[in-house]
């Protein structure tokens, strides 16, 4: 018993040591300089559709970078490329700065890509990766935050705010008629930053859009013949 006490006792010393080790390396590699990466990480790829933004033909999109080690003393510059072996996209597609400012007193800054919408992105997806270059002040950090991964295309999907609780309480059961009749009145396509009220504002909306449409005698269908106002479950 007391040899086998003694054996543990070895073995999470031994243990700690290495984890303080690995930790300290770490840490003092972070100490040597600047590093950025983003705060996504790679296995994070990002699905974006100009289906959910009636009406606009290019977007800026957010890109959180996370500095670790020194925190500078002035703003620093550093570059984000696209990977072009790597992406799908081509220059049309898309447009990035040829460098970013971190701004100083910062943890976390943005850096912002803007994506184009093109005629054949209603069949085709792009696949865009954006990678943080190691020329310039400050250097990429961790492997898995040092690349960003979008799929761009104007296709009809299921957005992930259509989710059980829609179908129980707000819109229904999800079909892509219904989707694009909610986007042709309300102009809206993304709920997922929206809140409760202003969810249930919308749909009301809707709701009554349809109701005036049945009692004009001119009913929306669903492409099953069915009656779509009988498939919404607000309430009012």
């Amino acid at each position: 018993m007391i040899l086998l006490m003694k054996r543990s006792f070895i073995f999470y010393s031994l243990l700690l040591t290495t984890l303080f080790s690995c930790k300290k390396e770490e840490m003092d590699v972070y100490r040597s300089g600047h590093f950025i990466q983003f705060t996504q990480a790679i296995t994070d790829t990002t699905n974006f559709s100009f289906f959910f933004y009636p009406g606009k033909d290019e977007l800026s999109i957010p890109m959180p970078i996370r500095l670790v080690g020194t925190m500078p003393e002035a703003d620093i510059k550093y570059e984000l490329k696209v990977d072009a072996k790597a992406s799908t996209a081509q220059s049309q597609h898309y447009s990035l700065p040829a460098s970013f400012e971190f701004r100083k007193g910062l943890a976390i800054d943005t850096a912002w890509v803007t994506i184009k919408k093109t005629p054949e992105m209603t069949t085709t997806t792009y696949l865009l990766v954006i990678t943080i270059a190691p020329e310039g002040e400050v250097k990429p950090g961790q492997t898995v935050y040092a690349k960003r991964i979008f799929r761009i295309n104007d296709m009809v999907t299921k957005p992930s705010w259509w989710d059980s609780n829609m179908d129980r309480f707000y819109l229904g059961e999800y079909t892509e008629r219904k989707f694009r009749k909610f986007m042709e009145f309300t102009g809206v396509g993304d709920l997922s930053e929206k809140s409760d009220t202003e969810k249930t504002e919308l749909i009301k909306r809707f709701k009554y859009y349809l109701i005036q449409m049945k009692d004009a005698g001119t009913p929306v269908l669903e492409d099953d013949g069915s009656d779509m106002l009988s498939t919404i479950p607000i309430a009012g």
